[in-house]
């Protein structure tokens, strides 16, 4: 990774967030214990001489790029853990997919259910034992080629839930082997880009917009003017 100075996208006592880019882990893990949590610790340490030590707000999967937003007290991140339990965060994701969905712009709801040792999660028309609601909306932003920029608000923060509802409606995410995204080509990332959080920041209270520049890849940069609708 590049300096992760260079990703900062916004930074005050209490909260810090960056442009997350693909291929790396927020948290730790027993197989990989250098993430992104560490790498911004030590980094912030460094540029402030104190020890300042981060905690990851959310969570994006390894393989997707965004907002990411941390916590750089006990008392930011506790209050900003309610807010996004709450639904008191507004958040915008951007995912590219080759079949168009049937309807350009809708409302999903599905019932999720996870294997934990595959890493997946099933998606439902009903409730299922053990199973959690899962909530978003999607609009269809611009066709180009044989690609297709939809905008997705998820109401509700389930693991994979972008993933698994758009896969379930006929619309894999381009390079989402997991939930069958041909394999056509190794991909290192899958087209989903966490572009957007709105919240009130919970200790002085101002409204925070933020927003992630699109990774530089070719992918991407087909859709740079795509913030029109069609």
């Amino acid at each position: 990774m590049p300096r992760i100075d260079q990703h900062i996208l916004y930074e005050d006592e209490h909260l810090i967030a960056i442009n997350k880019p693909p291929g790396y882990l927020v948290e730790a893990s027993v197989k990989e214990k250098r993430a992104l949590e560490e790498i911004l610790s030590d980094s912030l340490s460094k540029k402030h001489h104190k020890d300042i030590q981060v905690r990851a707000v959310h969570r994006l999967d390894r393989r997707v790029s965004g907002l990411l937003l941390f916590a750089k007290t006990m008392e930011a991140l506790e209050a900003m853990i309610l807010l996004f339990k709450t639904r008191q965060v507004k958040k915008t994701y951007w995912a590219i997919v080759t079949t168009p969905p049937a309807v350009p712009s809708n409302k999903l709801v599905h019932w999720l259910t996870r294997d934990k040792e595959q890493n997946i999660t099933f998606t439902h028309e009903e409730a299922q034992p053990d199973s959690v609601k899962a909530e978003l909306a999607y609009r269809v932003l611009k066709r180009m080629d044989d690609f297709v920029l939809v905008e997705v608000y998820p109401f509700t923060g389930r693991t994979h839930q972008i993933r698994a509802q758009l896969a379930a409606i006929g619309c894999p995410i381009v390079g989402d082997y997991k939930y069958g995204f041909p394999r056509e080509k190794p991909r290192r990332a899958i087209a989903l880009h966490a572009k957007k959080l709105q919240f009130l920041h919970p200790i002085n209270q101002q409204v925070i917009h933020l927003e992630a520049p699109i990774p530089d890849a070719q992918l991407w940069n087909n859709f740079e003017q795509a913030s029109s609708s069609i």
